[in-house]
Parts: structure tokens; sequence; C-alpha cells
């Protein structure tokens, strides 16, 4: 069971956009109702276990990054694994093993590992659990680089100071080189949780803003020129710093430009309960959160925990929880395993230096539906930004429809309204195991194929890509 600290990282979270495509828009075509929206086998990106084991047996697959590394028509991947405690909600003062995988492409659909040809050793690691990731050219020299929001939120307790320091990593970077990347641990250790990359700057969120410049070959700290970014989730849009807050009983979004908050979206907290987040189970660690009201509904917390900017609007999901089976009640106890994760999306816009909510519907939106990170992109190439979600599809996790590694996609029907696309026909995850899939043209022919991979190697950590064979709406 994956699950993490409600008081400081509601539920997780696909930074937002991470997973950003730029295929050309083309005409779409009358498909033949011959062919198959994907070829029935798949290419397999097979178990890494031989890298990953160098820190534990059974990691989290937290990440699958799709790169462009070598000059073929197919997209390279690296993936992070970290190993979950050994002993969750006891104290540990250990750095989390982690490991980072290279999957090189040799043009025709097949996969090798080549650790030591992109990092130039076979187990390259960031020092820690990866939370989120952002995606950029930090040094300016055409090619991806990333910068990860980095802890050590493994399972270990996290109930008073002491013990949340426990939790701490520095922040880390995937800085592109001639021949390919390189691992940099820069700042001070933090519980790190957001990250955006804006030109040359890393921008890190935690407990304290840390911020590093690419000059001269260096990153140099610039830390006070961005004093306020969010620990949940903040979004760089042009001068602006959208950050999600909590403070005084309230709780939304703000708009900052030059460290000043020049707007805000809030909701006031409706009363509080006591809760035990899953990582302090059975320890009578109670603490007070408060309850918000989100559509005529009661839910524990509810901060915004991802966003990213599709034109001029701001997409946002909102990440909290409920009882199963049990009414939410002022100053009654709550544990973290007897609840249910929501995710809610919401709309926003900046007009004239004021910070908007838009008014706008998904038909089908799956709330019970538990994920990190979501994108948004052409999935249809209709020339209108979509939303996808990596949906958790974890066997713990009542929610119904169970997707099985599919994602779940949203499409813009260019009227302030999404749909729900049905996706049941499509292939699912092979493995009887908790999974997760998202989309990305991997062989560069326009559009959109199917990557599903598990969340933890506790049978495998293969990856699964079902190739397309037109657009995924026809």
């Amino acid at each position: 069971m994956k699950k993490i600290a409600l008081f400081f990282s509601f539920f997780f979270i696909y930074g937002c956009g991470n997973e950003s495509n730029s295929a050309l828009y083309q005409i779409p075509q009358i498909p033949d109702p011959e062919i198959p929206l994907f070829n029935s086998n798949p290419i397999i990106l097979e178990d890494a276990v031989s890298y990953y084991s160098d820190a534990c047996n059974n990691p989290s697959f937290q990440f699958l990054i799709p790169v462009k590394i070598n000059d073929d028509n197919f997209v390279d991947f690296i993936a992070h694994f970290w190993c979950d405690s050994e002993n969750p909600a006891e104290i540990s003062y250990k750095n989390v093993p982690d490991s980072l995988v290279t999957y090189l492409s040799d043009g025709y659909g097949n996969y090798v590992i080549s650790n030591q040809d992109i990092f130039g050793e076979l187990y390259p690691k960031l020092g820690g659990a990866s939370r989120k990731y952002a995606r950029g050219d930090i040094n300016g020299d055409g090619k991806d680089d990333f910068a990860f929001a980095m802890n050590a939120e493994d399972g270990r307790a996290a109930y008073n100071e002491e013990t949340v320091q426990t939790n701490y990593a520095n922040p880390a970077i995937l800085l592109s080189t001639a021949s390919g990347y390189e691992v940099i641990k820069l700042g001070d250790k933090d519980w790190g949780h957001s990250v955006q990359i804006k030109n040359n700057e890393a921008l890190f969120g935690g407990h304290r803003s840390q911020a590093f410049k690419y000059m001269n070959s260096n990153m140099v700290d610039i830390s006070e020129t961005y004093k306020e970014l969010s620990f949940a989730s903040f979004l760089v849009y042009e001068d602006f710093i959208v950050n999600s807050v909590r403070k005084d009983k309230r709780q939304g979004l703000e708009l900052v430009r030059d460290n000043k908050i020049i707007s805000s979206v809030m909701k006031n907290e409706i009363f509080k309960v006591y809760f035990e987040a899953w990582n302090n189970t059975g320890t009578g660690n109670y603490e007070k959160i408060g309850v918000y009201e989100y559509r005529n509904e009661y839910y524990f917390h509810g901060m915004t925990t991802e966003m990213c900017r599709k034109d001029d609007l701001i997409i946002a999901t909102i990440n909290a929880s409920k009882p199963i089976d049990r009414e939410i009640i002022e100053n009654e106890y709550y544990s973290q395993n007897e609840t249910t994760p929501v995710v809610l999306f919401s709309f926003y816009k900046i007009k004239n230096d004021e910070l908007l909510e838009e008014n706008i519907t998904i038909n089908g939106e799956e709330s019970n539906h538990n994920f990190n990170f979501f994108s948004c992109f052409d999935v249809n190439q209709d020339n209108k930004k979509d939303i996808v979600a990596q949906v958790f599809s974890q066997a713990w996790n009542e929610q119904s429809p169970n997707n099985k590694g599919i994602p779940e996609i949203y499409l813009n029907s260019g009227n302030s309204e999404y749909y729900n696309l049905d996706t049941s026909s499509w292939p699912v995850f092979s493995e009887n195991d908790d999974s997760q899939g998202y989309l990305y043209d991997v062989n560069q022919d326009g559009t959109q194929d199917l990557i599903m991979f598990p969340l933890k190697a506790n049978f495998t950590a293969n990856v699964e890509i079902y190739l397309s064979n037109r657009n995924i709406d026809n």
C-alpha cells in the first residue's frame, strides 16, 4: 500500500504538464475500421532489476520520463526507483536508497539499459525519494534538463519537529552533457514537494523556498528572488507565481509577483477533526486538521496539489479524502487508513492582475480516481489542449472502474467543457499489479501511444508500450 502523509503532502501527484507533447497539427483522417487503435503486441522495456536491486528488490517506480537522447525516431526513457521504508511509522535517519535507469532506443522499437554510457556509472542516484519533476533547458544547450523535488518520505515517522526533519533530502537536477546526463545535488536538505523550471532557473518548494540559476557553468543560489514557493504546489506563469496555500483557516491559490501577494481565490475551513496519518498508524499521534466543503460535500483538507497552464487557462487538481463508510463530524477522530482519496479539477484565469475561478465542466469526471500527475496537451490533433490524468490503478482502492494502467482522458470540446473519453476497449497492463499509465508519441509519428508500468516492482518492473495506428478518438 503506497500512501503519503496527509498533513504534509496530500495523497500525492504528473508534475503538471511534465509529459507534454509537441507533435505538429495534422488534418484528422477517416480511420479504417479494420485497423485497430493500438498494436496488439506491446513494446516491452525489460525489468531493470539488476540495476535497482542495488537499492532494494521492490522499490517504488516513481517516474518513467520520456526524453530524446539519441538521434533515432523513438523516444528514450529515464526511470527513477526509490525504496519504501521496511519499518513504516518508525524513526529513521538513513537516506532513502534510490536508482536511476536509462532505456535507450535502437530505432526499431527495442530498448537497452545504458546507464554507463549516459551517466558514466552503472548505478546513478538522485539521493532520495523523488516527489515531482519539471522539464526545461537549464543550461541552454537545446536538450531537456530535469529538476526534482526530493525528500526522504518513505513511510518513516513524521509527527514532531525532529522526525519531520528526518524526511529531508537535497534537491536534485539532471543536467544534460555532451554525452548524456550528470546528477547535481544542491542546496539544503528539505522535505521537497514541488518544483518548476523557468528558463535557466530551477525553483524548489518545501518547508523553505530554494532557487538556483545556471550561470557560468554553475548553479548559483538565488533563493532571495523567490521567497515564497508553495510546499504543496506552485506554477510559474510569466512574471507571476501561482501558489497553493493553507493559512488562517483558509486555503486556495494566491497570485504572487515580486514576492507580493496581489490576488487570491480562497476557501474557508468549516471545522476541524483529529486525524492520524498513515505513517503514524498505531502511534496515537493525532493532528487537528481542517475540513473544507467542495461541491456541497465535506472533505479532509483538500489542497491544490498540481497545476498546469493551458494557453491562458490554469488547470489545477484539488486532492482531498473522505471516510469510506461514515460521515465527517467536527472533533471526531479519524485515521487515514479508513479514507479514500478524491481528486477534483478546478480552473482559473489571470485577468488584469487578478486570479479568477472559471466555470468549466468535465462531463463524466472520475473524482474517486487517485493520481499524482496530469498533463495538458492536444492528444487528438484537433488543435485544442486536453487533460490526461495518470490514474493509479490500485487493488486496495475501490475505485470504479479500475483503469488497470489506462490514464483518464478528458477531451476538450472547445466550449468550456470537457468529456471523458471511452477507453474501455483499450489494452490494459498485463500484470495483475498496481499500475499507472500515460500518453506520449513514442515513435514520433504524430499519434499518441499508450505507456503503462507498475507503481512498485512487486512482481515485475516491465514497461508496456502500445503503439497507436491513428488518432485516439477516431
